[in-house]
């Protein structure tokens, strides 16, 4: 069954075969008996086949007439008409595009505006505009240069860091090294060299280090550069707690709720001791324990704590 489909929901049936002047009869005799211009004219795809007949184009025959704000989509049997870039439907839907609204792509974030730059919604679209006394090319300063938006650079003073310009932004971090790259520098990516001058020999004399090479040793970082090796104090994370011990076999402090177990303590002068004499001591001072001889004893903000010395046993 073929419809043609009139403004105010009015239908107007045509039995197949359908030739192509049907279509226009059918349009005229809803146009003259309803006063109203028929805006869909909608056949089965099934219809065609059995017809034999080529599907009508109604978009490019000028049988339809779309909303300025949509654009004529033709389909086998059918067509409708599609909302045009910068446009969405309302939700109501109507075929012949007049439900097509504006987007506002600057409420809805639906724009690329950048660098300073401010959205004002158009018809249809939308702009960016530059406020006066800003900067909206993206270009950046740096060390009273100017480096345009998404230029690369090498810092003067610091070959192995390479800096960009981003939107207005500088954003530097160090090179990254590509040992597969020959080009690579070796100044910068000692861990490249391949030359066996450059290698280190561990402090045990059992392992070689590559040049760039770290490794942790008696709770120092070490690291091998250029067949030299450079130790400093491991870097341990701060603790903020009255009582700390180091762990066996660990190399940074951690908080103990034991003061006989701590090994360093945040000493309050406030909180002192009393011996078995009935002497008052200070928190961090340390006696032997009256008649013994290898029993020592410490204030430890108000706990004592006193152990055996093996050595003088």
């Amino acid at each position: 069954m073929n419809i043609v489909i009139c403004k105010g929901i009015v239908f107007c049936w045509a039995q197949p075969p359908l030739l192509r002047e049907h279509y226009a009869k059918s349009i005229k005799a809803c146009r003259a008996h309803h006063n109203l211009s028929a805006i869909l004219i909608r056949q089965s795809r099934e219809s065609i086949a059995d017809s034999g007949l080529k599907d009508i184009n109604e978009c490019s025959n000028g049988l339809v007439e779309c909303d300025s704000r949509a654009l004529c989509v033709n389909l086998p049997g059918w067509y409708h008409c599609e909302c045009r870039e910068g446009y969405h439907d309302n939700g109501m839907f109507s075929v012949s595009g007049e439900s097509c609204e504006d987007v506002d792509e600057c409420k809805t974030g639906r724009n690329t505006c950048a660098n300073d730059t401010v959205c004002f919604n158009l018809d249809g679209g939308y702009d960016c505009r530059c406020p006066h006394g800003h900067n909206c090319t993206g270009d950046c300063i740096h060390d009273n240069k100017v480096k345009h938006n998404g230029q690369i650079w090498v810092l003067e003073n610091d070959r192995c860091s390479v800096c960009s310009c981003q939107n207005g932004m500088v954003l530097c971090r160090r090179m990254v090294c590509d040992c597969d790259n020959p080009t690579a520098d070796l100044f910068c990516c000692p861990e490249c060299d391949p030359r066996l001058s450059s290698q280190c020999l561990h402090q045990s004399g059992l392992l070689t280090y590559a040049s760039g090479d770290s490794w942790v040793e008696n709770c120092q970082q070490c690291q091998c550069l250029q067949g030299e090796v450079d130790c400093w104090p491991l870097s341990c994370p701060s603790v903020d707690c009255e009582f700390t011990m180091v762990p066996e076999g660990e190399c940074c402090p951690r908080c103990v709720t034991d003061p006989c177990q701590a090994d360093t303590i945040r000493n309050d002068i406030t909180k002192t001791c009393v011996d078995e004499h009935g002497i008052t001591r200070f928190s961090g001072s340390s006696w032997v324990k009256h008649g013994t001889e290898c029993t020592l004893c410490q204030c430890k903000n108000g706990h004592i704590c006193c152990s055996v010395d093996p050595m003088c046993l």
